[in-house]
């Protein structure tokens, strides 16, 4: 059931309230003992939110008017994505990034809603895949994109992130 769930494109005005959904999971992810998202905290955003809101890359589900969590749809490859895929100069796939659901929304199925809509609006927008990375030993959110039928590409090992050198997995969702 998914009570009202919402997938809406995020707006310039919205932008206060994605930042502090972003600052929520970096504190979250840090007292986990993670660094994953830690320039969040510094200051730093890699993704350059606000200007991917100005281009309608970020969306965020609302379930009976709550926010429930975000995400980013990126056309066109970052640095970071043309390291772990290769460079594809076209726009057939969508990257998706930062998904994060509200701690109290937190196993309610949310991640389920989200990635359901991002994979509608993928195939609205005549995309062939979503594409995805993951760190290799985070068995929560690996496993969670096998069951919502993500497939497993790749493993990148050693790869330097920035804040944590670390083991990638690459998934792709064919879009049908």
């Amino acid at each position: 059931m998914s009570d009202n769930f919402r997938f809406h494109q995020a707006r310039p005005e919205n932008i206060k309230m994605i930042d502090k959904l972003l600052k929520e999971a970096a504190l979250w992810l840090k007292a986990k003992g993670s660094l994953q998202w830690n320039g969040i905290l510094e200051g730093k955003d890699n993704h350059d939110t606000a200007s991917a809101i100005n281009r309608g890359e970020v969306f965020y589900g609302t379930r009976n008017d709550e926010l429930v969590g975000m995400l980013i749809l990126w056309d066109r490859q970052s640095e970071w994505d043309a390291a772990l895929w290769g460079e594809d100069h076209g726009d057939d796939f969508y990257y998706l990034h930062r998904l994060n659901i509200k701690r109290d929304k937190a196993g309610k199925g949310n991640s389920h809603l989200m990635i359901n809509a991002a994979k509608e609006y993928a195939r609205k927008e005549q995309k062939k895949a979503l594409r995805l990375d993951c760190i290799a030993d985070n068995e929560f959110l690996n496993q969670m994109y096998l069951k919502e039928k993500f497939k497993f590409i790749d493993c990148k090992e050693n790869f330097n992130a920035g804040e944590q050198q670390n083991d990638f997995n690459l998934y792709q969702y064919r879009i049908e």
